[in-house]
């Protein structure tokens, strides 16, 4: 029953995908764990209008490699671990105190993965 689960969500995501844009298909891709692929900042991230399973907002407080500080939204400070090979986009840009991020990824055992990160 588990392996007809994912094609059904899938199926399902293309549909609301599909209706959502009158009928256009969208042209949001999904990476590895169902992780969506952006590649820049998007507009509902600005209302605080995002998906809470893939996607961390927060303003960068510190930054060294492999380790971003945030405070996300409520006050609440957290620090995450950027493993070998995140990318941060745009390109060559490196997260500096007072900026907006996106940190994209997925939760496991209640860490979050971050396999991207955008710059505001």
């Amino acid at each position: 029953m588990q392996r007809y689960l994912r094609p059904l969500i899938y199926l399902c995501a293309i549909f609301v995908a599909f209706t959502a844009n009158g009928g256009a298909v969208s042209a949001q891709t999904f990476g590895p764990n169902g992780v969506p692929i952006y590649n820049s900042w998007q507009p509902g991230w600005d209302q605080y209008v995002f998906d809470r399973r893939h996607v961390v907002l927060g303003e960068v407080i510190g930054f060294q490699p492999y380790r971003v500080q945030i405070r996300r939204r409520n006050g609440n400070v957290q620090n995450v671990d950027l493993k070998n090979g995140t990318v941060i986009l745009p390109t060559g840009a490196t997260p500096t105190p007072g900026e907006r991020v996106a940190l994209l990824g997925y939760y496991s055992r209640g860490t979050f993965i971050v396999n991207r990160l955008v710059i505001r």
